[in-house]
């Protein structure tokens, strides 16, 4: 019988790339000029970033490149996981029976990728970018071959964090059963709201409008 572990909240889709420094100010200097304050024209990059792909299209083509969706952009790191946080509640079914766990008393892991990590797949004119989107929804993690009875203190979880990234949730990337590694897959979401992008230089630095649209 297998063992099953499910959780429900946020689900966050986590893609690392990297974009055209000529894109990006594009981008913004339309925005800039159409709103009078910073929020708004950030607002407006991210819908155009994620939204608009055919105004995004027009400035990738201006700027020599191709623009297919945000989606469509190298994936030097992608995740797609649960956010793991105090509230998140994990359901193991087994054998009939079904036992709620929290978060608070699960053994972790944590692993957090860094910007050198994909440093030399950002090239010259780019600037590493973090994109991503939110659902609500469930993962479904399972153990196929499971023997006896569940016993929640042999469930350990991996986290990954992107602190290097400026983006602050973590999320639940693993679950292991007494050392064994569970499989993952998404279940039913429902909505959808986008992550605030995040854009980094060489040397890690954020980056905000202004460095795009100064001069």
């Amino acid at each position: 019988m297998p063992l099953v572990v499910k959780t429900d909240g946020d689900i966050e889709q986590v893609l690392v790339t990297a974009l055209h420094k000529n894109f990006v100010s594009k981008v913004f200097r339309h925005c800039w000029g159409k709103n009078n304050t910073p929020y708004f024209a950030g607002n407006c990059f991210k819908g155009v970033v994620y939204f608009d792909e055919r105004m995004a299209a027009a400035f990738a083509r201006e700027s020599g490149q191709e623009w297919n969706g945000w989606l469509a952009l190298p994936k030097h790191i992608h995740l797609i996981a649960a956010v793991f946080e105090s509230g998140l509640e994990l359901t193991a079914s087994c054998q009939g029976r079904v036992t709620t766990l929290g978060t608070s008393g699960l053994a972790t892991r944590v692993t957090s990728p860094t910007l050198a990590s994909v440093a030399g797949k950002v090239g010259e004119g780019q600037v590493a970018a973090l994109l991503g989107s939110v659902d609500k929804g469930a993962m479904v993690f399972t153990l196929p071959d499971f023997d006896g009875e569940f016993e929640p203190d042999k469930l350990s979880a991996e986290i990954t964090r992107f602190d290097d990234f400026f983006f602050e949730d973590a999320l639940l990337t693993g679950l292991f059963y007494d050392g064994r590694e569970m499989s993952m897959e998404m279940g039913e979401s429902r909505g959808m709201s986008m992550i605030d992008p995040v854009l980094l230089d060489a040397n890690g630095q954020r980056l905000d409008m202004y460095d795009f649209t100064a001069g």
